[in-house]
């Protein structure tokens, strides 16, 4: 085992820090939303857009982390 020392924040290391960005940039350009439920509604279709997009460059299914 090796133990390496991060920044506190680094979200180059992170690799959910560039699908966040996508989905925050390109899939949701929209800033404002009338209702939480339409809010919830554009963040679902947002990351399903980009998960379909890298399922089939993993080959593999994505799955909910705990």
């Amino acid at each position: 085992m090796e133990l390496f020392y991060l920044p506190a924040y680094s979200p180059e290391l992170n690799a959910f820090e560039r699908v966040f960005r996508t989905i925050k940039h390109h899939e949701m350009p929209e800033r404002t939303y009338p209702t939480t439920e339409e809010l919830t509604t554009a963040v679902e279709a947002a990351f399903t857009r980009v998960a379909a997009r890298l399922r089939p460059a993993t080959g593999q299914e994505l799955r909910q982390a705990a």
